[in-house]
């Protein structure tokens, strides 16, 4: 099978549980940075699916770094091709933004565990169905997504209109970090350390008391990459 593309946007961040899941199916991941791919060589027919990881920039930053616009113009490539595309955090922010949406800096910084809840069209979404309707989340952001067109939301949370979202059948966009595992998790935390500390967070204190919630928050959240992962894969 041809490898999954994915784009790290953090080089220090990877792709968490998905990659774990990947790897036990036997997947094959060209892995590449965002701001040095070699987008003219990353064409749809080479790959199986595409992956948009997160990072510290916002969507809406093309000034300040253009290859933001080459990986939209990546994500849109896939997408007229129909084949699956998933985004996580920024990723999805970029997801959005490529299908023409809405995305800017929220009201306030969501970041660490928070209630998501599914909307009632994520009932009989391939992904999201079975899923709890409240689940505690972890969250690492500051922009939100508003609006997506010709797009379904399928979660939310308080901050946050927009947390899940599908467009047509195997695109899908999630602002919380779907992907987290213990080790991402605190490459996350010990990263932004001097961000979290100008946030009022402790890196070290959110690492400690992610631990009680990431068991169950994996375990749910790996049925619904598991599921995305059927779009284009078998289980071994």
């Amino acid at each position: 099978m041809l490898p999954v593309l994915i784009v790290q946007n953090d080089p220090l961040e990877g792709a968490g549980s998905l990659a774990t899941l990947m790897a036990k199916r036997g997947l094959s991941q060209f892995i590449v940075q965002g701001f040095d791919a070699p987008y003219a060589e990353l064409t749809p027919e080479r790959f199986s699916a595409l992956i948009i990881l997160g990072g510290a920039q916002s969507a809406y930053e093309t000034e300040t770094y253009p290859y933001l616009e080459r990986e939209m113009d990546l994500v849109n490539s896939f997408i007229k091709t129909d084949m699956p595309v998933a985004g996580f955090c920024l990723g999805a922010q970029i997801l959005a933004a490529a299908l023409g949406g809405d995305v800017g800096p929220g009201a306030q910084k969501e970041i660490g565990w928070y209630d998501l809840t599914l909307c009632d069209e994520a009932a009989d979404d391939a992904l999201l169905k079975g899923h709890p309707k409240t689940l505690l989340s972890y969250h690492f952001h500051g922009d939100v997504i508003r609006n997506v067109p010709n797009s379904i939301v399928l979660a939310s949370s308080a901050m946050t209109p927009w947390q899940a979202f599908r467009h047509g059948q195997k695109t899908y966009g999630f602002q919380y970090h779907a992907e987290v595992n213990r080790s991402l998790l605190a490459d996350m935390c010990r990263n932004n350390e001097s961000y979290l500390a100008s946030n009022g967070i402790d890196a070290d204190t959110l690492i400690v008391a992610s631990q009680p919630h990431l068991p169950d928050f994996e375990h749910h959240c790996a049925g619904v990459l598991e599921r995305w992962l059927d779009l284009f894969s078998i289980a071994k």
